[in-house]
């Protein structure tokens, strides 16, 4: 109300609903999933489907902003129909929805274009906000995936670098699991635990532990040995070389 007494109408901004496509071959999950959005005010299901080409007919026609789809629905694990999808309907968020994937088919559904990724343990809270998220432009991927897709891109960039026979050689050689091994080549650049743990955005004693795993497993208990040793046994880029510790390198790594 206003200081002369009238009164003022306050309009209600209408809330955008997002439309969502389900493709789901187990009918109790997916009709689960499609009465749980079509509690929501902001969120409505357009269609559901069983099969991959029932989803690409609503793709097509409907335009939703996002479909959720069931990985089996096809032997490879939704890449193509996400790729599909993305060429026809760029704008229309595609969610995969699986009880695992590995790691090859994560990195390539990322590269047709997906844009998140959910578990089917996943709880029915954390499966609205999640929708959400993706809806939003944010790309989502659970934890478990998302450790496997590190560990995944992990072993590309050091194959590149060092060379993948030679980087599976070192890890077979001293029995190194890949966290070791990259603590390991950090270590080969003289850097020391405080540098390590900002570069991985790990805990000071999370790196001391791995460190001391290597010492163990390579056979020296000295940090500026530990380090030649490294450098000797390859633990370093095809552009650099082996070599001693320069003084500054033995006063950095302490």
């Amino acid at each position: 109300m206003s200081s002369g007494g009238e009164v003022t109408e306050e309009r209600m901004v209408p809330m955008e609903t997002k439309t969502i496509a389900i493709a789901e071959q187990q009918t109790l999950l997916r009709e689960g999933i499609r009465k749980i959005i079509d509690l929501e005010p902001d969120l409505k299901v357009c269609a559901t489907a069983d099969n991959e080409e029932d989803l690409r007919e609503a793709v097509l026609t409907l335009r939703p902003s996002a479909v959720v789809v069931d990985t089996s629905l096809h032997a490879d694990g939704g890449i193509d129909l996400t790729a599909w999808i993305k060429e026809r309907r760029p704008e229309t968020k595609v969610i995969l929805f699986a009880t695992d994937i590995d790691e090859d088919d994560l990195l390539q559904s990322i590269a047709a274009g997906a844009n998140g990724f959910l578990l089917k343990d996943i709880q029915w809270d954390d499966l609205l906000m999640q929708i959400r998220l993706v809806l939003k432009g944010q790309m989502f991927l659970p934890e478990r995936l998302a450790a496997k897709l590190s560990n995944k891109l992990f072993r590309i960039l050091t194959g590149e670098r060092y060379g993948t026979r030679h980087v599976q050689s070192l890890l077979e050689r001293f029995r190194l699991t890949e966290k070791e091994f990259e603590i390991s080549l950090l270590m080969a650049k003289g850097l020391n635990n405080r540098q390590i743990a900002e570069a991985l955005m790990y805990s000071d004693g999370t790196v001391r532990n791995y460190v001391s795993s290597v010492y163990e497993k390579i056979g020296v208990h000295d940090r500026a040995k530990a380090v030649i040793f490294l450098r000797d046994s390859g633990f370093q880029g095809k552009d650099e070389t082996p070599g001693v510790l320069t003084a500054r390198e033995r006063v950095s790594i302490l």
